[in-house]
């Protein structure tokens, strides 16, 4: 057998019943119902002499300590030896009457019996990445499982004043990070295009803010301040993420997906009573990291259904919802003519209006779930909550308020057909029982349009 090695950072390997490396070992490694005999002994300072049973096979690694047996796949009878070096181990499997060697992916290995391997890479910003692998006991080999995030939990000042951005390479900006401040990491997104690039996930630390930015890789590295002019000729927009910090038990398995998309692939399959961190939110989607350490995406449907505990929490979170829909808004309207000033989304709420048939709707949505319908006619409001399934924004309304004309009419305002006006009015109160529906999809196809009926306006929401 050929002594080249897969040489890799190593720690302790951590096996369904996880061992100390030691120089003897029995077990049943071809799965035929016999225990063999594993030795492993030193033939020289940086080489050893592998035992299992008559098969034999010899090695190159530096500071030899002992072996492990693990069970990468309890799906199958098969057993794997585990050499441990100082910081570097090798893997074998009994095939016949030999130990084949099964290259090792790079970085600190873990497994716990599922067919699938843990490995934490270094990273040049002093944390771990972690990546998954699938076991194949055919070839045998291993096969990576694509991430779209690695978790990262580290904080750290910033190099000076720093900008985090809505989306990674935007130019829209959520805030400014100055260097009294902590950053606190989240996530990392790698840049296929640039090996030492990518970015992070952050939001300050220790504080109650949970805006959350996306900020470069390099220039996290750089002790730089960004200049005063670069912040006041950024756009400032609202984030697209937001921080949740719950950490619910597991109720229900569901899988974390790579990417937000129903039909993306699967990252982790969460297990019932482990606990997950909700690290982010756009509303709809929640980033969730298992106790794996692995990120993926759920719907928020989705961990209702599938976490304890959550059903008084604020999940989903509607001001990331309002925050989503006002900025999928600005997106679909066409650029602003020349001297007219650009809507933009707006914290406190969206003020949208629907002009039809010589009249005028406006909605008022709060960013704590209420919602206010306007009318042109006598000053006639219905009040309630909203909710966002999909797509669709659903009303529930419960209460109405108007003016009542007192005495005889006056005629219309001028310009306006069947509206009366009084001189005297007096306001009137009332339940209801009404819902109503309001298909974002259609809104965005209207803003698109050249006169279009829905449009936003500017001001703060009047939701009481």
């Amino acid at each position: 057998m050929s002594s080249a090695c897969a040489l890799v950072l190593a720690a302790v390997l951590t096996a369904t019943a996880s061992s100390s490396p030691t120089k003897e070992a029995d077990a049943d490694l071809d799965g035929d119902g016999t225990r063999e005999h594993i030795t492993l002994e030193v033939t020289k300072p940086g080489a050893f002499r592998l035992s299992a049973g008559a098969a034999v096979a010899e090695g190159e690694l530096p500071g030899v300590r002992g072996v492990t047996v693990l069970d990468l796949d309890n799906s199958d009878k098969l057993r794997e030896v585990l050499v441990h070096g100082e910081a570097r181990f090798r893997l074998f499997r009994q095939e016949g009457t030999a130990l084949r060697e099964v290259p090792l992916p790079p970085g600190t290995p873990s497994a716990s019996g599922n067919g699938f391997l843990l490995c934490d890479v270094p990273m040049a910003d002093g944390w771990a990445r972690r990546d998954k692998y699938l076991y194949d006991a055919k070839q045998p080999g291993f096969t990576e499982v694509p991430q779209e995030l690695y978790a990262v939990g580290r904080v750290l000042p910033p190099p000076g004043q720093v900008l985090l951005q809505q989306t990674p390479g935007s130019t829209d900006v959520v805030t400014l990070v100055g260097p009294e401040r902590a950053l606190s990491l989240h996530a990392f997104k790698p840049d296929p295009a640039d090996v030492d690039g990518g970015w992070y996930l952050a939001g300050v630390a220790g504080t109650s803010e949970d805006v959350l930015g996306w900020i470069p890789a390099r220039v996290l590295r750089k002790k730089v301040n960004v200049d005063d002019g670069a912040m006041l000729g950024a756009t400032v927009v609202l984030p697209e993420l937001y921080a949740s910090g719950l950490k619910p038990k597991v109720a229900t398995s569901f899988p974390l997906l790579r990417t937000r998309r129903d039909d993306a692939e699967t990252v982790a399959k969460l297990r019932v009573g482990s606990t997950v961190t909700l690290l982010a939110t756009e509303g709809t989607w929640y980033l969730v990291q298992s106790e794996t350490r692995l990120l993926g995406w759920a719907r928020a449907g989705t961990l209702t259904q599938g976490l304890s505990a959550l059903k008084k929490a604020a999940v989903p979170d509607k001001r990331a919802q309002l925050s989503t829909l006002q900025c999928r808004l600005r997106a679909a309207r066409p650029a602003p003519s020349a001297g007219r000033e650009d809507w933009q989304p707006d914290a406190a709420g969206l003020i949208l209006e629907n002009e039809y048939a010589s009249t005028l709707d406006t909605y008022n949505f709060c960013p704590d779930g209420r919602v206010v319908l306007e009318f042109l006619v006598d000053d006639y409001k219905k009040y309630g909550t909203w909710t966002l399934d999909g797509d669709t924004l659903k009303l529930e309304l419960t209460r109405k308020t108007k003016q009542l004309g007192v005495g005889e009419p006056l005629g219309p305002p001028e310009g306006v057909e069947g509206v009366r006006q009084y001189r005297k009015t007096t306001p009137q109160e009332g339940t209801l029982a009404e819902s109503l529906t309001l298909d974002w999809r259609e809104v965005l196809e209207d803003v698109k349009t050249p006169s279009p009926s829905y449009g936003p306006r500017r001001g703060t929401p009047t939701c009481r």
